[in-house]
């Protein structure tokens, strides 16, 4: 079988949505299938609209890789226009990415000899499952029939997401895999979709990144990893992510508890300065670390350094830092969205605060700061929980019994 897998952005770029993506072609190589990815040279969303940033260096990469620049000029004039034509596809278009003509018309070419027989796509609200249908039409002309897997990563509460033409790509797929329950059930209820497309086998951790009997840490003190309590984000930088929130309950926390430490590790978006300037308002004594542009094999370590990780995000089509956070054995603090709220209730693995209510995050917070033994059973529980359910070996399983390999 030969998979053509398209994203907006690729690892190293720190994105959820497109991870799945990249990991499922991981796992699809280990069955003998042959890959080929497409993406944007791009290291977030933010990229698609900065005319400098960070090109994803294509200096010695695989030939199963393709990274198309993008048109970062066109958002303003396609706001413009949009002002008068008032259309859909204009405002799905903003969001990006827009490869450039010449370097996709090249790699067409690529694609056709690649002669794909399934093509995996997502996420939405980006162009990507476009491109996904465009490429199957030219495929169809050269009398290829690939079939589309479209991964949408929904986000119900966020309007771009429920633009006409990226409906009517969902209802058009040949599948969708979905990650919760809720987002399964939100695609039947609201949109008509068919059942029997949606493979619900949601996100996946490597095996490897299970913590394993050899591996030792710190053991639980009251007041958290050796005398101190440690406070983990990890994720984009984004307004969705709602790390203000998390930083004013911090505040609080530290001041009835001098020995609290607040980590930050993610990617700067644009909403980065935001941050920088509440941090400045705050009392200079409160400490936060931020670690940016990490590496992938060093998230363990990150993770393995924290008493607790936090999500306070009103959006999320899954939540994959927290079940990252539980195969190192670690308890969450969680919004009540639909998704985390289904995870974190399935596997007993951590607690949930009412969205954006930062008193109830404080009090989940200090919860765990006074409840050790029950914090540590709650990283146990999640942790049998992805073992059991969201390993990739798991996830691509149940993917393959669903699609036609």
């Amino acid at each position: 079988m030969k998979v053509l897998l398209l994203s907006h952005i690729f690892p190293p770029a720190i994105d959820g949505g497109s991870k799945v993506i990249y990991k499922l072609g991981q796992y699809l190589e280990t069955q003998n299938h042959q890959t080929l990815y497409l993406s944007s040279n791009c290291s977030s969303t933010d990229d698609f609209v900065k005319s400098k940033y960070k090109k994803i260096s294509t200096i010695n990469h695989l030939r199963s890789k393709i990274y198309f620049p993008v048109y970062h000029h066109l958002r303003r004039p396609l706001k413009f226009l949009n002002l008068f034509l008032n259309q859909d596809l204009l405002r799905i278009f903003q969001k990006g990415p827009i490869f450039k003509i010449i370097p996709f018309l090249k790699a067409t070419h690529q694609i056709l000899k690649f002669k794909p027989d399934l093509i995996i796509a997502g996420p939405l609200p980006t162009t990507i499952v476009l491109y996904a249908e465009l490429i199957k039409k030219i495929s169809t002309t050269y009398n290829l029939r690939p079939k589309i897997l479209l991964n949408a990563s929904f986000h119900s509460t966020d309007k771009d997401f429920h633009q006409k033409p990226l409906i009517n790509s969902l209802k058009k797929a040949d599948y969708l895999w979905t990650l919760t329950q809720s987002e399964t059930d939100y695609f039947i209820n609201n949109f008509d979709i068919n059942p029997q497309k949606i493979i619900l086998a949601g996100n996946g951790v490597d095996v490897k990144f299970l913590l394993n009997k050899k591996e030792i840490l710190p053991r639980p003190v009251k007041g958290g990893v050796r005398g101190r309590f440690n406070i983990l984000f990890v994720g984009s930088l984004a307004a969705h992510k709602r790390v203000d929130l998390l930083i004013k309950s911090f505040s609080t926390i530290y001041n009835l508890r001098s020995n609290a430490s607040l980590t930050i590790a993610g990617q700067k978006t644009l909403y980065y300065p935001q941050i920088k300037k509440l941090i400045k308002s705050l009392n200079p004594k409160i400490k936060i670390n931020f670690i940016f542009d990490f590496k992938s094999k060093d998230l363990a370590k990150i993770i393995d350094s924290c008493s607790v990780l936090i999500l306070p995000s009103v959006q999320e089509s899954f939540g994959l830092v927290v079940i990252e956070a539980w195969a190192r054995q670690k308890p969450v603090i969680c919004a009540d969205i639909p998704a985390l709220k289904e995870l974190v209730n399935k596997s007993n693995g951590g607690l949930l605060f009412k969205v954006d209510n930062q008193n109830d995050l404080t009090k989940q917070i200090q919860f765990i700061f006074d409840n050790p033994q029950k914090a540590q059973q709650m990283g146990q529980n999640g942790y049998n929980y992805v073992k059991n359910n969201y390993t990739w070996k798991k996830v691509g399983q149940k993917i393959c019994q669903k699609v036609s390999f």
